[in-house]
């Protein structure tokens, strides 16, 4: 049974056709009537429930849980954790710690169904809402908590990515250009194509960087931001790694990717 006709009306047209006609699905009013014959015939309407739920509810309680438990108000910071949120259900965020301990959603949602089809005749959809879903709405607290530990450390990413973007223009150029290997470790090469040697001490830019209130271990990232090429040619073979990314939102249409191909009979080279 459901509260209004619409809402029955609206679930009814969600259910395939194929388990309305195995199943005998009537229509009547606000209620639906069920005729499972099987045990697939119950797991099959659990899953329907279980998307439903999902489909018309989760992104509703997912902002409800960002605004009323953890407090973020901001529409513009709400939208950025519900989009991490997405992207941890999407198998995107499969990296992020604390990510092993989850259980699947919607696994969750089926064991609150379990009993409750086969053990009822009559039950409500609101029933289902109220009194089923604990352990599922704890489950998305968690998801959100997850996203919102992500979104902070991306906030202070970006703020980092801000600040070596200021030393970048701030700083007169040591080359007009600097080409890069990305090999172990990476090789650098000045504009006349000579290996920069010592490279961590140029410029005694480390204790520089305090003044920037920047705290790093050197890399790849600061040694160019030392020297402040006007260009910066990379020949790599995963432009998509974390490293070559950051050092693209870092040095933006400064840098160049070129990456290796191989040709039959002609060895390797790079394209860009």
């Amino acid at each position: 049974m459901f509260d209004t006709q619409q809402e029955a009306a609206d679930f009814y047209r969600r259910l395939p056709a194929s388990f309305r006609q195995v199943t005998g699905v009537l229509l009547i009013n606000s209620r639906l009537a069920v005729f499972p014959e099987k045990a697939a015939d119950y797991k099959e309407f659990a899953q329907l429930i279980t998307r439903y739920i999902i489909e018309k509810h989760e992104k509703d309680w997912i902002m409800d849980i960002i605004e009323k438990h953890y407090y973020f108000t901001e529409a513009e910071e709400q939208v950025a954790i519900l989009n991490i949120v997405s992207a941890i259900f999407a198998g995107e965020k499969n990296d992020l710690p604390q990510m092993e301990t989850l259980k699947d959603r919607r696994e969750t949602i089926m064991e609150s169904l379990e009993g409750i089809l086969q053990e009822h005749n009559t039950f409500t959809f609101q029933s289902i809402i109220r009194f089923r879903l604990t352990a599922y709405k704890e489950a998305l607290r968690q998801y959100v908590e997850i996203a919102i530990d992500e979104y902070k450390l991306e906030q202070e990413y970006q703020v980092f990515i801000d600040k070596l973007r200021r030393i970048i223009r701030a700083y007169k150029p040591l080359c007009e250009k600097i080409e890069v290997y990305d090999e172990h470790p990476f090789k650098l090469y000045d504009d006349h194509h000579r290996l920069i040697r010592n490279v961590q001490s140029v410029r005694s830019f480390y204790p520089l960087l305090k003044q920037w209130g920047i705290e790093a271990e050197p890399s790849i990232v600061l040694t160019l931001i030392a020297l402040a090429p006007k260009q910066v040619i990379i020949y790599t073979d995963r432009p998509e790694h974390g490293m070559m990314k950051t050092l693209h939102r870092v040095f933006e249409d400064r840098v160049c990717f070129v990456t290796r191909t191989l040709h039959i009979g002609n060895g390797s080279g790079y394209t860009q």
